[in-house]
């Protein structure tokens, strides 16, 4: 099957440091791998994505999703093709907005039109859109996002980020700001979410409880090189200890 993205001899080195951040990674993602990359901290897990998500330029190698090198990529199209969620909702949300103004923003910036905020149609849409996300946010159409919990920040933060489904979606230990049980129930909806909208989705955690749940393949780094891959079947046969003893 031919790669949906492909990094080749990436390498990723900030003048700042003495030591480069990743070191010659290679990596083929196939379409719908739902990819857990796995790793402590510091060792290029979420510079792996912003790499991927062109936030980063790679000191060496090439990206390239469906062949292409993604710097070829128009920044509109590119932004379409690939999103990112992170712990921090302050990336993916205008908190100072309510919930419906987000939607619209979205909305705008994809079919490249004017909505009005109380028309009828918009509003009944997007809170029917909200309930396979978080029942509550459809109640709160009208509330400035600044003041929803976290898990509902995320919880809206995802609905948007697949209204207009992206063929990769990055999550950036978007879970590790929430309290356990709102991290779960994200979790468990994230991965609904991506499996019912056939997303390819990639993921950074240090959580080996997230890792053993959750995705097809394992990607592990260690002091920002390739540690151990784990394909589907490798993944599944696997223990939590000796995931504990093969990756850290």
């Amino acid at each position: 099957m031919s790669a949906l993205l492909e990094l080749n001899a990436i390498s990723l080195k900030l003048q700042s440091m003495d030591h480069p951040i990743l070191s010659d990674i290679h990596y083929r993602v196939l379409p719908h791998d739902f990819i857990i990359v796995l790793g402590s901290n510091g060792s290029g897990k979420s510079s792996l994505l912003k790499l991927m998500d062109q936030r980063y330029t790679a000191s060496s190698g090439k990206i390239f999703l469906h062949g292409k090198s993604i710097e070829k990529f128009s920044n509109q199209d590119f932004s379409k093709k690939i999103i990112t969620l992170t712990q921090n909702c302050h990336d993916s949300l205008f908190v100072s907005l309510t919930v419906l103004d987000n939607y619209l923003l979205v909305k705008q910036r994809h079919e490249s039109k004017i909505f009005s905020i109380r028309q009828r149609k918009e509003r009944e849409f997007f809170a029917n859109y909200l309930q396979e996300f978080n029942p509550n946010l459809s109640l709160k159409l009208d509330q400035v996002v600044e003041k929803l919990s976290g898990g509902e920040k995320q919880a809206l933060a995802l609905a948007l980020s697949v209204l207009y489904p992206p063929e990769i979606l990055l999550l950036d230990e978007h879970t590790s700001a929430l309290d356990p049980k709102s991290a779960q129930q994200l979790m468990a909806l994230t991965h609904r979410v991506v499996t019912d909208h056939k997303i390819t989705c990639i993921l950074t955690t240090h959580d080996l409880d997230i890792a053993m749940q959750y995705g097809n393949r394992i990607l592990a780094l260690k002091h920002g090189k390739i540690f151990k891959c784990y394909d589907h079947s490798e993944k599944n046969a696997l223990s939590q200890t000796e995931l504990l003893a093969g990756c850290y």
